[in-house]
């Protein structure tokens, strides 16, 4: 197997397997925990978590398929779920639960991970999380010589079932030292893979596709924007130092449930109104004006419609700088004015409209300039009949 060098404008020879690839590589057969079932919020959490694992898990396996190549570090620079079992096409509601669609606790499930895309210093993968008959809890998905075996379900056997998509990239990184002040910092380093043949073809089909833009200097925030700060521990961070993906969920979360509890994602769809005007600074002592802005501000206006019960279809997170634990960190959010319309997405064959939420975390510079830290997205749906969750 021989390809073009990314790191060498001459031809190079890659390294020869010692067995073939798992190209498409499944974990081992698990049983979701009671904890990641427990709420959609701790669900979507471990979902997060998980993909971690499996995409470790494959360059793993790929590392000792081509034992010659050695491992870097690496950072994650975006990560991008979608929970497929809110549509009745791959997942079928729950009738003792209302319309519970979220798997349930023991619920045997594999993890399927796959490169997509391959640049000169990073990675980008599809995975896919689908339901595992029960007669099939031994069956190693790697090994095709099994297929023929279990083409057929035993009796009383739930077929197989896609919970879930996910997307994310990593960069190849090298740790540097500032000579001066001693600060470390890394830069992105030509990668460990660079043969186009371990890529498979892409699975996901996310309502949508585009990663969230970063605003312009000269383009506001909406009016209906508010702003809420982030609590951060040390149990947050991973071994780099940087608040881990997952632990954006539940930070995510919390600002979700702001906004929704107190009105601030204006231009829902639901019956609810506001009752008074909602400021853009919530009155609480950790929440200081940007930039000398009026704090008494208002976001939205008494009398506007907003979101009580909302369901997350999505949810993307990416990173423009590190996020470390410290003091001084906040949340701007707001629901986008356009909405999202998939065809046919199987609510009763209708165009379905999903809503935008957006969310900017922040922090001051040491001028006392906001800076940017991480561009994150959900993509909502109104829930008329049950109540909200994560």
């Amino acid at each position: 197997m021989s390809t073009e060098s990314q790191h060498d404008p001459q031809v190079s020879t890659y390294p020869v397997p010692i067995r073939t690839p798992d190209i498409i590589f499944s974990q081992p057969t698990s049983n979701l925990r009671w904890i990641e079932t427990t709420t959609d919020g701790r669900h979507l959490e471990a979902l997060f978590l998980l993909v971690d694992d499996a995409r470790d898990a494959h360059i793993r396996q790929l590392l000792s398929v081509f034992p010659t190549l050695k491992d870097k570090n690496r950072v994650v620079r975006f990560a991008n779920v979608k929970l497929n079992q809110h549509d009745p096409e791959h997942y079928r509601p729950d009738p003792l639960s209302m319309g519970r669609t979220r798997p349930r606790f023991r619920t045997l499930y594999r993890l399927e991970t796959r490169f997509v895309g391959m640049g000169r210093t990073s990675v980008t993968f599809n995975h896919r999380f689908l339901t595992v008959p029960r007669s099939q809890a031994e069956r190693d998905f790697n090994n095709r010589d099994e297929d023929s075996q279990y083409a057929t379900l035993e009796e009383g056997d739930e077929p197989e079932r896609l919970i879930a998509t996910a997307e994310g990239s990593i960069v190849f990184i090298q740790w540097q030292q500032d000579p001066n002040t001693g600060r470390r910092f890394f830069k992105s380093t030509p990668g460990i893979f660079e043969d186009p043949s371990l890529v498979a073809p892409p699975i996901t089909n996310f309502c949508m596709e585009q990663h969230p833009q970063k605003r312009s200097a000269s383009e506001p925030r909406p009016a209906n924007a508010f702003r809420l700060p982030i609590i951060l521990r040390k149990s947050d961070e991973d071994e780099l130092g940087h608040v881990t993906n997952s632990k954006y969920v539940a930070l995510l979360n919390d600002v979700i449930q702001y906004g929704l509890n107190f009105g601030y994602y204006a231009n829902g769809t639901g019956p609810n109104k506001t009752s008074k005007d909602l400021a853009v600074y919530p009155q609480l002592p950790e929440i200081l004006p940007v930039n000398g802005a009026d704090a008494s501000a208002v976001a939205v206006p008494a009398g506007s419609t907003f979101y009580r019960n909302a369901k997350v279809h999505e949810l993307y997170v990416g990173y423009e700088r590190e996020l470390k634990v410290q003091p001084g960190i906040y949340a701007w959010s707001w629901v986008e004015k356009d909405r999202v319309v998939v065809p046919n997405h199987g609510f009763g064959g209708e165009d379905t409209a999903f809503d935008v939420i957006r969310f900017e975390i922040c922090n001051k510079d040491a001028k006392g300039q906001e800076q940017l830290l991480s561009i994150c997205r959900a993509i909502i749906r109104e829930d008329t009949h049950l109540k909200a969750q994560l």
